[in-house]
């Protein structure tokens, strides 16, 4: 079995300056294809990216995860400051 990531998203500028609750639906709507091939059929996968929203100071474990994004939002919570990245 072998398998290849095909066009995926890596950041969101876009959602800088919105509201976190419509950054968080938007990216959570938003999927990753990956392509697998299993006894000379190929598939396509998708998977949708988890949306976690945290201030700037919040503890992060530094684990790489491909499905995550971390949106980074002001102290009260309401507006996205940073480009939300996968990872």
């Amino acid at each position: 079995m072998t398998s290849m990531m095909g066009d995926e998203r890596r950041s969101f500028p876009e959602l800088v300056g919105q509201h976190a609750q419509q950054a968080a639906a938007y990216v959570a709507a938003q999927g990753s294809f990956f392509y697998i091939m299993y006894h000379s059929f190929l598939y396509d996968v998708m998977l949708g990216f988890q949306p976690q929203i945290l201030r700037e100071n919040d503890p992060m474990t530094k684990d790489l995860r491909m499905n995550r994004v971390r949106i980074i939002v002001d102290p009260t919570r309401t507006v996205v400051i940073r480009t939300p990245v996968v990872g």
